[in-house]
């Protein structure tokens, strides 16, 4: 698939004779995703990223996996731990897909050159997912609520879904400081504690 109408048609030309390759015109934004299975592969333009992600993960049929290249700071973001700090975004894929950074770029493998660092980013569809589809919802309100204050520390972030116990038993148990920020815990303990809120029938505290 391509947009630009001069690369497009170099492209017709140099697979004309490959029955097995369809050169497509068209923004990927407005394209009809598949309803059998698929793989997504892409050199996509870096200010785009956010809305590429979104449109393969939120597809009523999501891709297998899709391998994208993209701005090292963007991968980053949608990757979170280990790669980087776990960040919102990351957070609210990980429960349904696996993300990964499997390829770091020099700027001089492109021509031209960018005058920022690429990456390939590999986004997997978890055949299990780590949430239901009924705590799904919950899951995300969760995570908004207590990642998406910035500058506080995990203790006040989690104030308004644990009492100050459970908190302290929490962060023993899982072993991270309440003092610390939001994204110094990894995406295993943050999974952790919204699992103990399910479990433990807590209401909302705001």
């Amino acid at each position: 698939m391509e947009f630009d109408g001069a690369l497009s048609e170099a492209l017709r030309t140099r697979f004309l004779s490959d029955d097995r390759v369809t050169i497509v015109r068209c923004d990927f934004l407005r394209f009809r995703l598949p309803d059998v299975p698929y793989k997504v592969l892409g050199n996509i333009p870096f200010n785009r990223t956010a809305a590429i992600v979104r449109r393969l993960v939120q597809a009523d049929s999501p891709p297998r996996d899709a391998w994208l290249v993209v701005q090292r700071e963007a991968a980053e973001r949608f990757a979170g731990g280990p790669c980087s700090r776990e960040t919102l975004p990351s957070l609210l894929l990980k429960p349904w897909w696996q993300i990964e950074i499997v390829r770091r770029f020099r700027r001089t493998d492109f021509d031209p050159p960018p005058r920022v660092d690429a990456v390939a980013l590999w986004l997997a569809h978890r055949t299990r997912p780590l949430v239901d589809r009924i705590q799904a919802a919950p899951y995300r309100r969760f995570m908004r609520s207590c990642f998406g204050r910035d500058g506080h520390s995990i203790r006040r972030c989690l104030r308004s879904e644990f009492t100050r116990t459970q908190i302290h038993r929490l962060s023993r148990d899982l072993r991270f400081d309440p003092s610390g920020p939001p994204s110094g815990l990894t995406f295993d303990q943050w999974l952790a504690l919204f699992r103990f809120r399910r479990l433990a029938g807590l209401p909302n505290r705001f």
